[in-house]
């Protein structure tokens, strides 16, 4: 079985892949001045739907299939083969504590320090939606509250935010992991 202290590794790697690609947007936005706020905000979108949940779902596959890959070696019955209850274990800590770890960073972060980049993403998310309206009125709604007082006070990133967030990415390591857990059980390599 996988210690503790490897399944905290390997988050701490994951936490850092993810920390590198948001502060390394944040850093690229910040400084160029070609990046318009809705491009932050699409970018921000980009990376999290198509390239952070492919790298958490990757390494919680190498992570489970390591795991069974290791345990068939030295097999002597069916038992002695890993569970389902095992790589489940391997793939969702792993995965878990990476998310927790980096959506924590993510969000004291945006609460301090980048409060700035809050208001840019919330402008990016106002124009995606302004741009792709059909009908005028919708349009010219979003702008009334654009200028709003509610508007202007607007945190993204609460707590109440930030546990939806996280069980819907909850929702995801779950799935993914006893998704690889039940396809990598009992095999022999």
């Amino acid at each position: 079985m996988i210690s503790f202290n490897k399944i905290f590794k390997n988050s701490l790697i994951l936490t850092a892949i993810t920390l590198v690609l948001f502060f390394g947007l944040y850093f690229y936005f910040s400084t160029n001045g070609s990046v318009s706020v809705k491009d932050y905000y699409t970018y921000s979108f980009m990376i999290c739907c198509f390239i952070l949940l492919p790298v958490y779902a990757i390494y919680c596959f190498f992570m489970i299939f390591n795991l069974s890959k290791k345990k068939a070696i030295n097999y002597q019955s069916r038992e002695d083969l890993m569970s389902f209850k095992e790589g489940f274990k391997v793939g969702f800590y792993t995965i878990f504590f990476a998310g927790a770890m980096s959506l924590i960073v993510i969000f004291v972060f945006f609460n301090t320090a980048g409060q700035w980049a809050q208001d840019s993403l919330k402008q990016g998310l106002l124009d995606t939606f302004t741009d792709n309206m059909a009908d005028p009125k919708v349009a010219k709604d979003i702008e009334t509250y654009r200028n709003s007082d509610s508007y202007k006070t607007l945190n993204l990133f609460t707590i109440k935010n930030f546990f939806g967030l996280f069980s819907m990415f909850l929702s995801f390591y779950i799935a993914i992991s006893a998704l690889f857990s039940q396809f990598l059980k009992k095999r022999v390599f």
